[in-house]
């Protein structure tokens, strides 16, 4: 094919796209469908092209989702597309007709590159026409309209027809396009990366068993290196998605699959389809996965080159009538589950046994076996010939299609809806990584189209060699025609965008500073996309997001926030808030939209006692600042994104004590990530600047603790301090806390400002030495285990005499509490007993050595607490000042 062809597929390919989704086409600028995915995925392209221009380094870290890093990673990389979206944007400023004419671009792309590639197989013209129809407008294409990452589908037959071109040749060239064509799919979308890398393993296998010799050690080391360089050119993209499944543990289990799979018979679901008005079938996911009536019966008309193929050995050996045999038998029993389906899914004895999944198996695996025999065949002929004939790409596309139709079923194969056991995808998960990326296994189905359209356009292929005459053309002519209309389809709906531009972005887009907005309600699937892509427009981090995964802050702030009314009012959703970092306005989205009784504008700010300031009504919305500081407590925290923290790394702080006392020192610890970085002491106001370095989490939110401790003198102390009639002085304030799994079902052991306890069930200890300084923690849960009573048998034999030693009971401890256990906590001081009073509270607070009766302890059918010293004293801390700034000369 010439240039010219080339393009004048593409045309036509965009021509036919635009015709299949119209009225798309005639207003990209304003029409997107109904759904999130156009605002998330325009969000996602504009980000990664941003970042490539400015910050490579960051390239998959984002606005949206604050104060996670790598929020990219959340959802598919998408830099491919981004490279056309970007600038489209750039020109229009306009991300709804930036992300409609990517996506119409690459739709055709795909299209054009089935043509190619059915081309490049067969050199006959109508049978590339066929091949692309099929693989452009089949149902599941037309239906995924609305998923544009499923559009991008263009390195699949790239890669698969590469792939093959270089077994064959072993030339440099093919393998170029093929690690071209599978990065620029695999940058874009990770889930036809392990979808397309499934089907090339089974590829690679069955043309490597179809040929045993003339392998060339030089392509062979070419093929590593090609791996690796691959691999090399992969890492940047692939790296901080390893990252965020290591520090938020972000990946797919069997149980996220089992609503995104497929059915049995979702692959002939009519749903959408002119043949559902007359045959409905509906039981697909996501997506039907027929691929059309004509384009399944040209797909069966390519086994006619199996018997065409004359280059094939024939199989006359015992061996071959054995793999015949069971691949007849395998098939067979595959048919019969499914028609059996409705009685196997009435007795769930049976549907334990996977039927379904192991006929599969067993075909699959008999079809690579007839491979191999076929390349025994072939090596004791001594053929050398290496190119694949239409009969074995018949083949080899099958063994593919089968393993991409076995794995679309995910970890529960279902036949209207009715489980018939165990799925493959299930049986791989524990071992092959990539699949853990795998929510949708639907998709896979797609793969299946793809094979599907190659076969078709085979098949047309071989219809075109059977015609003859001047009626051949007009003859394939109706069989395209034929094709196309068996597509039509019920037209998709379409949201009218207006303008995608606020007025109150106009107001955030003012303030140069890189600060956060949250806007509310927050965790919600429509308002959290929607702010996302509104960050591109006015440059500011956002504390909303949504994507494929949900993430544990964003719903736990979300609760925290609309558990009041008024919003916003509560110390503990201010201290979220201001918890943030730099988190500055706040957007009240829809003034019409709230519930009644809510205040708006100064009231609003009034009810919060200064911690918003009202900046305005902007349209619908009203606008507000957080004024976080000054901010009291005993531990503030800060959160903040990777990519903040790289770009500022001096942190400024100003701390000053909330009171000072006679004889107590106090002091802040200053930590990042559970990480100390100084100590501040707190006998008047202090600044302190230091520069924060490494390890940082990627995606992890990145927590600065400020943490406010205390100790008294011996002079400090006073009769509060006695530790009942022990004799002995507590060097520390504490309060020790116990609840019974009725009572509470919590243990608390705070001495100073720290909370120590382990809180798990059974007996939370901490032992503190004569100068207040904690010597060990331990839980010891006598309920679960006998043997724990031993080991606290042992810990508090352990114990230096004079060990003072807090105790608070969780949950239940008296099941496995044995008297042993009791006696060595009544050297203690400690007289209680919990033996029979089950789930009952006990606290104490006493000192080894001390005589039974003299701690001071509580126990019973209640909450109990007990203290010593004077733990509300007053103290505290009040952070000034708290910013991150570049360092000087960046």
């Amino acid at each position: 094919m010439r240039l010219r062809a080339h393009l004048g597929v593409f045309l036509v390919c965009l021509g036919l796209i635009a015709l299949w989704t119209w009225p798309l086409a005639r207003d990209p600028a304003h029409l997107v469908p109904d759904n999130t995915d156009p605002r998330l995925f325009s969000w996602v392209m504009l980000s990664v092209f941003w970042n490539l221009l400015t910050r490579p380094h960051l390239l998959l870290h984002g606005s949206a989702f604050y104060p996670h890093g790598a929020s990219l990673t959340f959802a598919e990389p998408l830099v491919t597309p981004a490279l056309l979206a970007g600038p489209l944007y750039a020109l229009t400023d306009n991300p709804y007709l930036a992300y409609n004419l990517t996506l119409l671009v690459f739709w055709a792309v795909s299209g054009w590159a089935a043509y190619a590639v059915t081309y490049g197989i067969t050199r006959c013209h109508p049978a590339a026409a066929a091949a692309m129809l099929v693989y452009t407008l089949a149902a599941p294409r037309i239906q995924y309209a609305v998923e544009f990452q499923m559009e991008m589908m263009f390195g699949l037959p790239l890669a698969v027809y590469a792939l093959v071109r270089y077994l064959e040749t072993q030339r440099v060239r093919p393998l170029l396009v093929f690690l071209v064509a599978f990065w620029l799919q695999a940058i874009a979308v990770w889930y036809f990366a392990v979808i397309l890398g499934c089907g090339l393993v089974v590829l690679a296998l069955s043309y490597a068993l179809r040929h045993w010799s003339g392998w060339r050690p030089r392509a062979l080391l070419a093929a590593g290196a090609g791996g690796v360089a691959l691999a090399a050119a992969l890492g940047p993209i692939a790296w901080p998605f390893f990252l965020t499944r290591r520090e938020l543990r972000l990946e797919r289990s069997l149980d996220d699959a089992l609503g995104r799979s497929a059915d049995v018979l979702s692959y002939v679901s009519t749903e959408g389809n002119w043949l559902g008005q007359l045959v409905h079938v509906s039981y697909g996911h996501e997506t039907t996965l027929l691929p059309g009536l004509v384009a399944v019966g040209l797909a069966l008309l390519s086994i006619a080159w199996l018997r065409a193929d004359r280059a094939t050995p024939p199989a006359t050996g015992w061996p071959e009538r054995l793999v015949t045999l069971a691949m007849v038998a395998s098939a067979l029993a595959g048919v019969l589950t499914i028609a059996g389906a409705g009685w196997i899914a009435r007795d769930t004895a049976w549907t334990r046994v996977p039927f379904l999944t192991v006929s599969g198996v067993a075909l699959l695996l008999s079809l690579l076996l007839r491979d191999a025999l076929a390349g025994w065949r072939r090596w004791r002929a001594g053929r050398t010939d290496r190119r694949l004939t239409a009969g074995e790409w018949v083949s080899t596309l099958g063994t593919v299609g089968l393993l991409a139709w076995l794995l679309s079923f995910g970890p529960v194969v279902k036949m209207a809806g009715s489980p018939l056991g165990a799925g493959l995808y299930a049986w791989l998960h524990p071992y092959a990584l990539p699949l853990r990326a795998i929510r949708g296994t639907t998709r896979f189905g797609l793969l299946v189209l793809l094979v599907v359209a190659l076969l078709a356009g085979l098949g047309a292929a071989w219809l075109w060699g059977r015609l003859s005459g001047r009626a051949r053309p007009y003859a394939m002519a109706a069989v395209l025609l034929v094709l196309a209309l068996d597509y039509a389809h019920v037209r998709q709906p379409y949201d009218r965008i207006a303008s995608w531009t606020r007025p109150v972005d106009a107001a955030l887009r003012a303030d140069p500073a890189d600060v956060a907005v949250l806007e509310w309600p927050l965790n919600r699937s429509a308002t959290d996309v929607d702010a996302m892509l509104r960050s591109i427009g006015h440059g500011k981090r956002v504390v909303n997001g949504f994507a494929g995964f949900a993430l544990d802050f964003e719903r736990e702030l979300s609760g925290l926030l609309s558990s009041s009314m008024p919003p916003f009012a509560t110390p503990e959703a201010r201290t979220a808030l201001a918890g943030i970092y730099p988190l500055r306005y706040l957007v009240l989205r829809d003034r019409a939209q709230r519930p009644p009784g809510w205040p708006a504008g100064e009231a609003l700010a009034q009810v919060s006692g200064g911690f918003l300031h009202f900046r305005g009504a902007h349209g619908p919305d009203d606008l507000y600042e957080i004024v976080s500081l000054p901010e009291r407590g005993h531990v503030l925290e800060r959160r903040v994104s990777y990519d903040l923290l790289r770009s500022r790394p001096v942190l400024r702080v100003s701390v000053r004590p909330q009171r000072t006392d006679v004889g107590i020192e106090q002091w802040v610890d200053i930590a990042l990530n559970a990480v100390p970085l100084t100590r501040v002491p707190l006998d008047q106001a202090r600044a302190v600047t230091a520069t924060v370095t490494r390890p940082f989490h990627r995606t992890l939110p990145n927590v600065f603790e400020l943490r406010h401790d205390y100790r008294r003198t011996a002079a400090a102390r006073g009769p509060k301090h006695w530790i009942g009639t022990s004799g002995v002085a507590s060097p520390v304030d504490a309060v020790v806390r116990s609840g019974g799994q009725p009572h509470g079902d919590v243990a608390s052991i705070r001495i100073g400002v720290r909370e120590l306890a382990p809180n798990r069930r059974g007996y939370n200890l901490v032992a503190v030495g004569p100068a207040g300084e904690v010597r060990s923690r331990a839980v010891f849960d006598t309920l679960g285990n006998r043997a724990n009573s031993g080991r606290l048998v042992a810990w508090v034999h352990d114990l230096p005499a004079g060990t003072i030693v807090f105790g608070a009971v969780k949950d239940e401890a008296s099941g496995q509490l044995s008297p042993q256990a009791v006696g060595a906590l009544s050297t203690l001081g400690v007289r209680g007993d919990l033996r029979g009073r089950y789930r009952e509270s006990h606290a104490f607070i006493g000192v080894k050595g001390a005589p039974p009766g003299s701690a001071i302890e509580a126990l019973g059918p209640h909450a109990v607490e007990v203290q010593v010293g004077i733990p509300d004293a007053g103290l505290g801390l009040e952070l000034v000042e708290f910013s991150l700034e570049a360092p000087p000369g960046r």
